[in-house]
């Protein structure tokens, strides 16, 4: 039986990192899809033309993967995500946006705006939801634009559905911690598989991040009186991240050498860039 990874890479939530180790590991092996149209359009049949004309493959990554994947015989399919805590995604997008070369409207407010002005303009409704409940419409399997009444009556549910079927669902917040528990599960099937890295697409790299809880009170004390409006449009988002990070503890508990695989994993990260910080030590732009 064939075993293909597929990484949904959300925006800004440390993908670009995941794919380097993919790529790292796997070579020719990985494909780092880039034809979103085609496959936001065709979804599960374009895959299944993905792996006629490229049987070796053993990762594929896309921005837009589907939810609905195709059957083919002797294959089966492993997705993963990384999610990340919602209230933090609000300044890596605006970090991305303000020093990206691009003429895109998210672009252009960024550069035009502070922070929490860009925040304001995102939550209007007829500004893409690129961080409003964002990664709960990304796990629901829908690419395109989705109304306020299209995500509580379905994207949500559909999410839940999504969370309940996936085991391998990391958060960048723990990433380290994420990638022991893919290895346990991902070696099973590709023991070559080593998802050490060296972070990619980082910002302030010199900063190193506070506690989680600390960062987000940050956020909330820019936002000031926006951040209720920011917090209700995110709700479903932060509902997912609990679910996630409430499994995730119970994944590690259940590795009974846990903290020596983690050390081990440490390790090898350091071998590879021993003068940089880990991504749980930074201010990630990926």
């Amino acid at each position: 039986m064939q075993r293909v990874i597929l990484h949904g890479h959300i925006f800004k939530n440390a993908g670009t990192t995941l794919d380097w180790s993919f790529a790292r590991s796997f070579g020719e092996g990985f494909l780092d899809h880039r034809q979103d149209q085609v496959m936001i359009q065709h979804g599960g049949a374009h895959l299944r033309d993905i792996l006629r004309a490229s049987p070796q493959l053993s990762v594929i990554s896309s921005h837009h993967m589907p939810r609905d994947l195709p059957n083919i015989e002797n294959l089966q399919f492993q997705p993963l995500y990384l999610l990340r805590h919602p209230l933090l995604r609000l300044r890596s997008a605006y970090r991305f946006e303000r020093q990206q070369d691009a003429d895109t409207p998210g672009a252009q407010a960024a550069r035009e705006k502070d922070f929490a002005n860009y925040v304001r303009w995102r939550m209007q409704h007829d500004v893409s939801r690129t961080i409003r409940n964002y990664q709960t419409v990304y796990l629901a399997g829908f690419h395109r634009r989705a109304s306020n009444a299209l995500l509580a009556l379905k994207c949500f549910s559909d999410a839940i559905e999504t969370f309940k079927a996936v085991p391998l669902i990391g958060l960048v917040e723990d990433y380290d911690t994420s990638m022991v528990v893919f290895e346990s599960v991902l070696k099973q099937d590709f023991p070559e598989l080593d998802l050490a890295y060296v972070a990619q697409n980082v910002t302030q790299p010199t900063r190193v991040a506070a506690d989680t809880d600390q960062e987000v009170a940050s956020v909330l004390a820019e936002l000031g009186d926006l951040a209720k409006t920011v917090i209700d449009e995110n709700s479903y988002d932060l509902a997912l991240y609990q679910l996630v990070k409430a499994r995730l503890g119970s994944q590690t508990a259940a590795i009974a050498d846990f903290s020596d695989r983690l050390a081990a994993f440490n390790q090898r990260c350091d071998a590879l860039r021993p003068v940089m910080p880990r991504v749980g030590q930074l201010l990630k732009k990926s």
